[in-house]
């Protein structure tokens, strides 16, 4: 049943929100942000119908039905309506998202600035990095591992840049053009402006790290499938970051024309060099 957070008891009204969809948070579960604070969890299969009237399923847990999702990224929320235990999203250019209950998993949460914080249930049933060593690196640099080997990925978010989140707490975010070779061994140039080209980063999924490894301003991340997700140093601006956190912290940032910057605790410089 759908449940008022703040207000037990209180029937929920559609609420009229303002805001652009920049956030796009993929692990178990879907997570949209909105511009005016507003956000929307989405754990079980719901409908995005467009405004041609075509409509498809999507399933948080099928990264390859998301494509609906990745193509409303930048489109403005005219409201939201909570009619029952469904959920409905309307959205400037037509399209609308309706989230409906679940037999077995709380369904849906929304929460922000401008209403209740509701949620669905089931129908019955940074670590800070401290004092740091800053070095500088130029390519062609010596090889660095990177200590996320049998690590998992947790989460991959998508606003104006793309972040990768390990089972460890290590974190990789593209803020330009990177490449995913598939496991099949077809390789493509993603770019994080392009949401709907990402759809075939989300099969990294709850894939397992087997080795990575930075080389001058290259990163290479490869997994137990034979997935290789890579990366390079841009002329535009800085184009990727990566952060291990912990006691010994380690943060790497590619910058234009191949400098790289490594920033080490000092528990790091003993472990890792």
């Amino acid at each position: 049943m759908a449940t008022d957070t703040s207000e037990p008891g209180r029937a929920a009204a559609p609420v009229p929100v303002a805001g652009t969809l920049d956030f796009v948070g993929v692990d178990f579960r879907l997570d949209l942000r909105f511009t005016d604070g507003a956000s929307v969890q989405l754990e079980s299969a719901f409908t995005v119908t467009v405004r041609s009237g075509g409509s498809v399923v999507v399933d948080p847990e099928r990264k390859d039905s998301l494509l609906p999702i990745l193509r409303l990224f930048g489109t403005d929320l005219d409201r939201r309506s909570v009619e029952g235990d469904t959920l409905t999203l309307f959205f400037a250019d037509g399209a609308t998202l309706v989230a409906g209950p679940d037999g077995e998993f709380e369904s849906w949460h929304v929460s922000g600035p401008k209403g209740r914080p509701v949620r669905v249930d089931p129908l019955e049933g940074s670590t800070s990095p401290g004092t740091e060593e800053a070095l500088r690196v130029r390519v062609p640099g010596p090889p660095f591992a990177l200590d996320i080997a049998g690590d998992t990925v947790d989460c991959i978010g998508m606003e104006s840049d793309v972040t990768i989140r390990f089972s460890s707490g290590a974190s990789l975010r593209f803020e330009t053009d990177f490449a995913l070779t598939g496991s099949d061994g077809e390789h493509a140039f993603l770019d994080p402006g392009d949401k709907p080209s990402l759809l075939t980063l989300l099969a990294l999924h709850s894939e397992v790290v087997s080795d990575g490894v930075v080389t001058g301003s290259r990163i290479a991340i490869r997994f137990a499938s034979g997935a290789l997700l890579e990366g390079w140093s841009n002329r535009r601006g800085p184009s990727w970051h990566y952060s291990e956190p912990g006691r010994a912290r380690v943060d790497i940032d590619a910058m234009p024309d191949g400098e790289v910057r490594y920033r080490l605790s000092p528990s790091s410089v003993e472990i890792r060099r």
